[in-house]
């Protein structure tokens, strides 16, 4: 069996290099962490995937450990954490398995492997750092005082970590227009990055600022976004469209880039380019005017979104920026379990593509300026990252 060699940028631009069996990734991995910049190795491990059966992944029966870990000096690797998860990053962003055994109507299983309690969690205390940060969980033998070390990839893709973002107090205030809604945080600048292997390229959210206008306006221009948003005209139009909604408490504009990923020098890098692609707006649902149609909850996170540079249009490219999206919303705070968007019903390949990341529609609007389809996902019945 021979070797493949693949790369996956983390969010601090760090980057982790994997050698893994090719075709089937069973048997023995190498992970390398390292700073392509700089060209710093910061560690080196070894992980051993098994199952039962002679292909990889598998739904359930996958087992890891994770072993041989050390830094850059030759001591013991010192967060067990970090290696669990950026493990997990290589290993759920494999092409998912196929369940080929199922017969009609037989329930399916979601994605997950096992730890193994060997190597850098030979100890106890490594195991609740990973339990305590939402990264594994722990399911008891039906018939023994033994428990199994789980990790699932539906709940990989809500961790916090490693971002640690704790979520803002709960201090209720009641806002303009008479709602009483929890007092929101002011977003960060750079609010989102995250690697999408399977389109080469680096997906980043940040907020807008009064220097895109030139930017916003030439995609508000555009027939086929302005058939929707109905906000073409001159510069001064769309200064002011992006203003207001700068000075929002409940909402923030965003722009959306993609940066490619490529090889200089023989080695795998972020390019540093940044192309923006795209407008969206995040929302507190219940202080928007959608909670003055359709009861939301405290935290329910809400999207408008905007796609202006047609390069970048496509379903391959929704799959990534949609979910990062997502990602974002049930990231940036745990108390959040419900995203919305409302598309005007007319809009049926976008609402065909909520559908294909898990939203069902639940009714539809009557807005004073459109009819819209009401599209909501839970938090449970995402199943993570389609890329």
């Amino acid at each position: 069996m021979s070797a493949a060699t693949s790369a996956i940028f983390l969010p601090d631009h760090s980057q982790l290099t994997i050698v893994s069996p090719a075709p089937i990734p069973r048997g023995t991995i190498f992970i390398t962490h390292s700073d392509p910049r700089a060209g710093t190795v910061y560690a080196k491990w070894t992980v051993r995937l098994t199952n039962p059966t002679n292909i990889a992944p598998t739904t359930q029966s996958d087992r890891i450990a994770i072993v041989d870990a050390f830094t850059c000096t030759g001591q013991p690797h010192p967060d067990a954490v970090f290696l669990l998860y950026a493990t997990l990053t290589w290993y759920f962003h494999l092409k998912p398995p196929v369940q080929n055994d199922l017969r009609p109507g037989a329930p399916c299983s979601d994605w997950r492997v096992t730890l193994e309690r060997v190597g850098a969690f030979a100890h106890e205390d490594a195991l609740a750092a990973a339990e305590q940060a939402g990264i594994v969980f722990l399911l008891r033998h039906p018939t023994e005082d033994i428990y199994y070390a789980h990790c699932m990839r539906r709940t990989f893709w809500q961790l916090s970590y490693p971002y640690i973002k704790m979520p803002s107090p709960c201090l209720y205030l009641i806002t303009g227009n008479g709602v009483r809604a929890p007092l929101r945080p002011r977003p960060a600048r750079d609010l989102y990055r995250r690697h999408i292997p399977a389109l080469n390229a680096v997906l980043t959210f940040r907020l807008a600022t009064l220097d895109d206008v030139p930017l916003l306006n030439k995609w508000m221009n555009q027939p086929r976004v302005s058939a929707f948003w109905g906000e073409e005209g001159p510069l001064e139009k769309t200064e002011q469209f992006l203003r207001k909604n700068l000075g929002y408490d409940h909402s923030f504009p965003v722009i959306g880039s993609w940066e490619e990923v490529v090889v200089r020098d023989g080695r795998v890098m972020e390019s540093g380019v940044a192309e923006p692609f795209g407008y969206f707006e995040i929302y507190w649902a219940k202080e928007d005017r959608l909670g003055q149609y359709a009861k939301a909850d405290d935290w329910e996170r809400g999207l408008h979104v905007l796609i202006g540079e047609e390069k970048f249009r496509g379903s391959h490219r929704v799959k990534g920026w949609l979910g990062g999206l997502i990602h974002y919303c049930f990231c940036d705070d745990p108390r959040t379990m419900t995203v919305s968007l409302e598309p005007r019903v007319d809009n049926e390949r976008f609402i065909r593509y909520l559908m294909e990341e898990g939203f069902s529609k639940e009714r539809e609007i009557s807005f004073p300026h459109k009819q819209s389809a009401l599209m909501r996902l839970t938090r449970e019945a995402w199943p993570g990252c389609a890329v």
